[in-house]
């Protein structure tokens, strides 16, 4: 697929390594407005992206624990920059068709902005909600039978 001046602007100010190197492995369309919030057939997931998404779960059960005090605002924005890394992971090796491609596009830009918010600002416990979210997408729309259907809090 060819970049877009969108797809490279979202590397770019979201601060991901490489973004001329992401761009010449692969950047992901940018998404389009969708007619329905879940599709008729579940899309179809590769070995990469069921791991990587399984991580970002962990990841997210982990700042469950933040929400309550539990780690520190810097163990929270180390475990911020795992979203973005496995995020990384996805985008560089992505080999989706086009339709589930956009519907993962939906998924991983948010997962990548809660990361970012959640980083810049360790009192917006709102951006943990916001990559549940992300998740639970992840979980009604590609088809992955281990991945949980909802991150514990």
């Amino acid at each position: 697929m060819r970049p877009t001046l969108l797809s490279l602007t979202l590397i770019a100010l979201l601060g991901l390594p490489t973004a001329s190197a992401l761009a010449q492995e692969h950047v992901h369309a940018a998404p389009t407005a969708s007619t329905s919030a879940t599709p008729v057939q579940r899309y179809a997931t590769d070995a990469t992206l069921r791991q990587q998404m399984r991580e970002i779960h962990g990841v997210v059960q982990a700042l469950g624990h933040y929400e309550h005090d539990h780690i520190t605002p810097e163990l929270a924005a180390r475990l911020s920059d795992q979203v973005t890394g496995h995020v990384n992971t996805i985008i560089v090796n992505c080999k989706l068709p086009p339709q589930a491609d956009e519907a993962l596009h939906h998924i991983i830009g948010p997962l990548l902005q809660d990361a970012s918010a959640l980083k810049a600002n360790p009192r917006r416990l709102d951006a943990i909600a916001g990559m549940r979210k992300a998740l639970d997408q992840y979980a009604q729309q590609f088809d992955d039978p281990g991945f949980p259907t909802s991150p514990a809090n």
